[in-house]
């Protein structure tokens, strides 16, 4: 991805894997001794869908995460697995008898404090419910599909409603994390009707019956509910186990505030994960970060999120004013740039093009004149720090004559003398004119800027259109682009490639935005998924 990422079919390029920046006031007034009891939070773009299966952006992840909880996580220090709402993180075992002889289970047990906001504990119920959510096939996101197309049963304890049992039919090197960090939904708001919840999950894991809910009233009317704004933004609706609920959301940013007699606060001291100290979090979308600057001369925001460009970043910083309240910290990289392509257009399908096009990005530039040298180069969308990160993959070098050679052996010429390389396809003269989407963040317009000077050399017109980040994501997910500069977040856990390389997670379903359909990458990420042996 950064730098470049190398498929049998495709590149996708990027610029460089991000640090990531924090301002964070630490002179806070209404501080108590475990912190401040509100905060102000700068956000670029409005929360707009608080629910976790049917938003994947940045503005709704975070606020999703104080609202629905999962059964455990990645502690913050160790990046090791630890259980939250579960008595413990729990170990895959090969059933030896029974009708499950040679797969293999997990037993977990959710704790007895766990319960919902209307007072009722949470239970292996809730987790079957979520599942549920999953696999439905009238409900768009499959986000967590490929965490889970490997169960084989579920099964509740029946004499304890907070225990079960999970079946695998085979091997999944992610089947505890995945089942560990996927969001639990209250089944008693999401689904009053018992419309799915009547509905053994085993249903849902039968192909057949499943593709018999496509046409089911009761799966459509339950899927067509879900989707209603109310369980996308309304205070009354929207609710999980943790610590916050939403006061107010519009298009100005997110206020939430902390749940009286919250039952985490009976744990917290047990579980440290589960503290949660501001009575108040707000998101405020601010997207000039001129503005940002202002607010933070004033003392208007606790922490910046979002994009932040580092020359922004550097003037904040040799601020007096502002460096005597405010904490500037830069995190290791958890962020990538790509430069993704949408490999169902003609143009993008020439891997020629592709690969002229990871030559005209002037690497070193970037990181020295936009990032400020915070920023490395990578070759994939594995954290470099990872042991199985490939340190011998040479990245693409920035070298214009290259790219000139690779389109003209692939037929390239520029036939009316305009500059601009020209070749038939499919019986037309076709322009090699590529469309680039960028957002209106500072460092994504001097990326479009860079790219589109060393391209134009080359003989490639870059038409560059700067549109919000609220637009760019559904454009990527919907295939309505056909290159974009879009961020990319690099996961701590394992590295699974099936979400966004499989071609069974196309989007918008899945997060292949790049449409790349490609058997003997499948098969590659398949075998990776069922090895048991980490070095292979």
């Amino acid at each position: 991805m950064n730098s470049s990422f190398l498929t049998p079919r495709r590149i996708l390029i990027g610029i460089a894997v991000v640090a990531l920046l924090l301002i964070v006031r630490f002179c806070t007034q209404n501080s108590g001794p475990e912190g401040p009891s509100e905060l102000s939070i700068r956000y670029e773009a409005a929360p707009s869908k608080i629910n976790p299966f049917l938003s994947l952006v940045f503005a709704d992840i975070y606020p999703c995460a104080r609202i629905f909880q999962t059964m455990g996580d990645l502690d913050p220090a160790t990046l090791t697995l630890v259980p939250i709402i579960i008595k413990q993180v729990p170990q895959v075992y090969e059933v030896t008898d029974g009708p499950h002889k040679g797969e293999l289970a997990a037993d977990v047990e959710i704790i007895p404090e766990a319960a919902w906001d209307n007072g009722t504990p949470v239970t292996a119920k809730d987790i079957e419910f979520s599942l549920k959510l999953v696999f439905h096939p009238l409900i768009p996101s499959k986000a967590y599909l490929s965490y889970f197309d490997n169960i084989s049963e579920f099964k509740i304890d029946p004499a304890n409603p907070k225990k079960f049992t999970i079946y695998y039919k085979d091997y999944y090197f992610m089947a505890v994390e995945g089942l560990l960090l996927f969001p639990i939904m209250p089944a008693y708001n999401y689904d009053p009707g018992n419309k799915m919840t009547n509905v053994p999950l085993a249903d849902f894991l039968d192909s057949t019956k499943l593709k018999a809910f496509t046409t089911d009233p009761n799966m459509k009317a339950f899927a067509d509910e879900f989707q209603q704004p109310k369980f996308l933004n309304d205070p009354n609706f929207v609710t999980g186990s943790g610590p916050y609920r939403i006061e107010t959301i519009n298009d100005q940013g997110l206020i939430l505030v902390k749940k009286e007699n919250w039952w985490g606060d009976k744990v917290a001291e047990r579980v440290p994960l589960l503290a949660a100290y501001p009575n108040k979090i707000i998101y405020k979308v601010v997207k000039d970060e001129n503005v940002v600057f202002n607010m933070l001369k004033n003392e208007q925001l606790d922490i910046v999120a979002g994009s932040f460009s580092p020359a922004k970043y550097f003037e904040c910083k040799n601020n007096d004013s502002i460096a005597a309240k405010y904490d500037f910290e830069v995190k290791p990289p958890m962020q990538y740039n790509r430069w993704l392509f949408n490999m169902t257009k003609p143009v993008i399908k020439e891997l020629a093009v592709r690969k002229a096009l990871a030559h005209i990005v002037d690497y070193d530039k970037a990181i020295a004149n936009i990032r400020l040298g915070l920023a490395e180069r990578t070759v994939s969308n594995i954290l470099p720090s990872k042991p199985y990160y490939n340190k011998d993959i040479v990245p693409y070098d920035f070298n214009i004559k290259k790219a000139q050679d690779l389109l003209a052996a692939a037929g390239w010429a520029d036939a009316n003398n305009d500059g601009i390389l020209d070749k038939v396809i499919d019986g037309q003269s076709t322009r090699l004119s590529i469309e680039l989407l960028v957002t209106n963040v500072n460092t994504s317009r001097q990326y479009a800027e860079m790219v589109t000077e060393a391209a134009r050399q080359a003989g490639i017109e870059i038409k560059s259109v700067s549109i919000d980040l609220t637009e760019l994501n559904p454009k990527t997910r919907n295939g309505d682009y056909q290159t974009a500069f879009l961020g990319a977040t690099l996961f701590p856990g394992s590295t699974e490639m099936a979400q966004r390389y499989h071609s069974n997670s196309l989007a918008p379903a899945g997060d292949n935005r790049s449409q790349l359909i490609n058997p003997a990458l499948d098969s590659l990420i398949d075998l990776i998924s069922s090895e048991r042996d980490e070095v292979k």
